[in-house]
């Protein structure tokens, strides 16, 4: 019958509770659930049956609400086990799981536990699985996600003889049996036949369900190659009243206890009560009362509880504080309700904000909108009802900064840049991310500072009031491009070429403007055009670049050199037999020159120079001596009349070798 649902209203099993000893709380259901799964089937008694005497059967019954483990419990109830002793197999488990209500595990050896994880188990184990470390007797052991090895991890502790005595469980015998847990202190135990059988530390929460407080409870059980009918039985209502319940003004409570099977209870005292000997009775009061009920438990045990009824309106309140307010650093405001009854009320959350969809069920609600909010809390479907109205606010203020650098970019130029920081928040807290090995320096910290260093600089500006932040950052450039600078090159000097041009002149990359200039310690140049100059002399010339843009500089030199055996022959230097002064660009000047080469600038390598000019009379007109010349028909300034002149010329010139020579004879000079 998977799946089943079966509403029980018959005996079972009770968690006490209080303070004095441990308790289990539980909706205020009339009738307690349980849910069948696999070959699971209801017997008569308020039995399930698990398995019959059959091979390869696996079935689970399980309770229909979770069990809280943040609260103390005790669960008594009898298991029977079978009749066959050397054939009887395989076992039950409890169990306690979050898969739900229809999990099903396996057959065989398993004991119907594998396939459950996280979980935990308590073994009552009647076949040994020497693979697993079992006992030969019927023995008990505590199991964890969904394995019976007993070793660890998965084992957690046992296995002992089931019975005291380690005699055969496999009886055909109803046999009591209590487990308890206690958060307080972890311990888990387990008692077979009224005797303590084993107790073991475990964190069922932590270490096993991973803070998971709230879990389903039930049992399995499988049969294997052997089997054996396996049968337990749950006391109807086994989850008991807490002792302190509440009730509306004019309603009705189910109030509930269970004890050892076909035992009387008693009442007291018997006001308000719809059966006083029963273990269910529903209770309706007009006035809160205390009620005492004895009657006989488990293991002949004389039980006494007292629950204690209380009438009054339904309130609801707060725990915590609902009004804070949502920040940066609050993004999330935990509202805790609770309610004037002990137990069984339904919370309900919401809004009134149209657009808000939030809701939440519980005690708690975990609230990160602004708005108008309530609670409503609802005890038994409605019987009577409380809400309280609640405005969550929201601060989200942040401050605004802004990064200025006195420059872009650090370059040759600009090497350190100053980088200020401008807020509008008198009380922010700022957080600085620098470039990685930045160098800086404090000039006002934290608003100020001095750096050498280029990259991205960032600040979180905080309001110390709700940690709200803003990011505010620059990029400091760097360009330390330099000129790629080719001073080029020039021919060798000699006497007959006595000055040369610098060719392949260069300064890359070109998408820098750069400035250029030439200076040397030895020498002469021509550098009115800086991309064309002429060497003048030997000498070595040094043309200098700075980009406008980053000031980086880049240099480079040339060496122009002299050829000492360069060498001219001057027996053809000749002076014109025609001038004509007269500055229309021809035959200006009485100049030397060479009649083989007349192109050749003859006077350049003219060291002595003596020149005497006569008129046709004889009369001495013009004369120099040392530098080369050219006459230009004037003498102090005035010009000479047209005719006819006589020259006179000793010279010296030196190009590789000396030669020396005399020149005489006439021109005419016509205007």
């Amino acid at each position: 019958m998977e799946g089943t649902s079966i509403n029980v209203s018959g005996k079972c099993s009770r968690l006490k509770l209080v303070l004095s000893f441990l308790t289990f709380v539980a909706a205020h259901a009339s009738a307690q659930t349980y849910f069948l799964n696999g070959t699971a089937t209801e017997s008569d008694g308020d039995c399930y049956q698990l398995t019959t005497t059959q091979g390869n059967q696996n079935g689970t019954v399980w309770y229909g609400e979770q069990i809280d483990l943040t609260v103390p419990f005790e669960l008594s109830f009898s298991m029977n086990f079978g009749t066959f002793d050397g054939t009887g197999a395989d076992g039950m488990v409890f169990v306690l799981q979050d898969v739900g209500t229809d999990a099903l595990g396996e057959t065989g050896g398993a004991l119907g536990f594998s396939g459950f994880d996280p979980s935990f188990g308590i073994e009552f184990d009647t076949w040994q699985n020497g693979q697993f470390g079992d006992l030969i007797t019927d023995h008990i052991g505590f199991i964890s996600d969904g394995s019976v090895d007993h070793a660890p991890p998965t084992g957690l502790a046992g296995p002992v003889n089931a019975n005291i005595n380690g005699q055969n469980i496999e009886d055909g015998e109803d046999h009591p049996v209590r487990i308890t847990w206690d958060p307080n202190t972890n311990a888990v135990a387990v008692y077979f036949d009224c005797e303590l059988r084993l107790v073991q530390e475990v964190d069922l929460i932590n270490g096993i369900f991973n803070g998971q407080t709230n879990v389903y409870w039930g049992f399995t059980g499988s049969t294997g190659g052997s089997f054996n009918n396996q049968t337990v039985c749950l006391a109807p209502n086994i989850i008991a009243s807490e002792s302190i319940v509440a009730v509306c003004p004019g309603g009705s409570i189910e109030l509930n206890v269970s004890g050892a099977p076909n035992t009387s209870y008693t009442w007291v005292p018997a006001d308000f009560l719809e059966n006083p000997n029963a273990a269910t009775t529903l209770c309706t009061p007009d006035s809160s009362m205390t009620y005492v009920v004895s009657y006989e438990g488990f293991c002949d045990t004389d039980v006494s509880d007292t629950i204690s009824v209380i009438v009054e309106e339904l309130e609801v309140f707060y725990t915590s504080d609902p009004t804070s307010v949502l920040t940066c650093d609050n993004q999330t405001i935990e509202v805790d309700g609770s309610s004037n009854f002990p137990s069984g009320i339904d919370f309900t959350w919401g809004s009134s904000d149209a657009g808000n969809s939030f809701e939440a069920n519980g005690p708690s609600a975990s609230i990160d909108e602004a708005g108008n909010y309530w609670i409503t809390a609802d005890y038994n479907d409605g019987a009577c009802m409380d809400s309280l109205a609640f405005v969550i606010e929201l601060d989200t203020t942040t401050y605004q900064s802004s990064l200025v650098a006195s420059n872009p970019t650090i370059n040759c130029a600009v090497d350190t840049v100053l980088i200020q920081l401008l807020s509008d928040g008198n009380d922010a807290l700022y957080d600085w991310t620098t470039p990685s090995n930045a160098n800086f320096v404090w000039t006002d910290e934290p608003f100020e500072l001095l750096t050498t260093t280029a990259g991205a600089w960032e600040v979180i500006t905080t309001n110390p009031a709700n940690g709200c932040s803003s990011l505010t950052g620059l990029v400091l450039g760097e360009d330390f491009t330099s000129p790629v600078v080719e001073a080029g090159f020039a021919d060798t000097l000699t006497c007959s070429d006595p000055t040369s041009l610098i060719f392949g002149i260069s300064v890359t990359p070109l998408d820098y403007s750069s400035t250029i200039s030439w200076n040397w310690d030895e020498g002469a140049l021509n550098a009115l055009d800086p991309y064309a100059p002429t060497a003048l002399e030997p000498g070595t010339y040094f043309l200098t670049s700075i980009f406008e843009e980053n000031g980086c500089i880049g240099q480079d030199s040339v060496v122009v050199f002299q050829d000492p055996e360069a060498t001219i022959d001057a027996s053809s230097a000749r002076f014109p037999n025609v001038i004509s002064p007269n500055r229309d660009g021809l035959n200006e000047r009485l100049t030397l020159y060479l009649e083989d080469s007349p192109d050749f600038p003859l006077l350049s390598i003219v060291q002595d120079f003596k020149l005497a000019i006569f008129n046709r009379w004889g009369n001495l007109v013009y004369s120099s001596q040392g530098n080369p010349v050219e006459w230009d028909g004037r003498l102090n300034d005035d010009e000479v009349a047209e005719g006819y002149y006589y020259y006179k010329l000793e010279y010296l010139i030196v190009c590789g070798d000396e030669q020396r020579g005399t020149l005489t004879g006439g021109f005419e000079l016509y205007r």
